[in-house]
């Protein structure tokens, strides 16, 4: 069953990977904007560390690393989910959604996977590369199972960011629009890039589990930190099964109240 998965997961790559090499003036700009974009967010640490040495608990090293680790998330979101936020509401209202629920896989794989945006995989290696730099101007040693950890946090990272995302997708089910939900996510995105410690209380543990934005990248960072911070990943692969969980029982509630194009 797994490996039937994987093969079709290839097909979407090898289909997408096609597609881009058709569109060639499209994956320019992609890369100019999402290097522009990376600028801006290392440029606002540069600045907010020369005046002073820590925010909350890190330095401007540890910091970094944090916000490069960001950077490769979104990435690789951007690349294997991102299309599919765009292309889910309109399947929706034409009734589109009739083809992926006739084939004899998962629909809710087939809908969630699909859209890949291979353009977007050159953007991935510039994150990669300023997650390097990050390391390497990184004072302390750290350990390989400690880099092992946090890459797999990363990868996990970024399936988190698509099982939210799509959670709000699948109110259209019942709200006929996901406008409203999806403005208000992506403006709390910048959650994202602020370190977790520097948020206290109630809205820390929103962040931490109800909307996770501090898991995306502040999780990994501190795990990485603590030189494989058990409890740091522990709560990561708990947040990813619980968000797992509701994207399959939202999609199985969303599809009895689906009507059709055939009405």
């Amino acid at each position: 069953m797994i490996w039937r998965y994987v093969r079709i997961y290839l097909n979407f790559l090898r289909f997408a990977a096609s597609r881009a090499l058709q569109f060639r003036a499209e994956l320019l700009f992609r890369v100019v904007m999402d290097i522009i974009f990376y600028s801006v967010f290392l440029g606002f640490y540069e600045i907010l560390y020369s005046h002073t040495e820590t925010i909350g608990v890190w330095n401007r090293s540890q910091a970094m690393i944090f916000i490069s680790g960001f950077l490769l998330v979104d990435a690789l979101q951007m690349t294997f989910f991102a299309d599919m936020y765009h292309a889910f509401q309109q399947l929706y209202r034409q009734g589109s959604l009739d083809h992926y629920l006739t084939k004899p896989i998962s629909s809710w794989f087939f809908v969630g996977f699909r859209s890949i945006n291979f353009g977007s995989l050159i953007n991935v290696g510039v994150a990669l590369s300023i997650l390097a730099w990050a390391f390497h101007q990184y004072p302390e040693p750290i350990s390989w199972q400690a880099y092992g950890v946090y890459g797999l946090m990363i990868l996990a990272a970024s399936f988190l960011y698509f099982l939210v995302i799509f959670a709000l997708l699948m109110s259209v089910f019942w709200t006929e629009s996901t406008d409203g939900p999806l403005s208000i996510y992506f403006e709390g995105v910048n959650f994202a890039t602020r370190p977790h410690h520097i948020f206290h209380g109630v809205i820390k543990g929103v962040l931490l589990s109800v909307v996770p934005f501090s898991v995306f990248a502040s999780i990994p960072a501190q795990a990485l930190f603590d030189d494989v911070g058990w409890g740091s990943v522990l709560h990561m692969m708990a947040v990813v099964a619980g968000f797992l969980l509701l994207n399959r029982w939202l999609w199985q509630r969303g599809l009895r109240r689906y009507a059709s194009a055939q009405g």
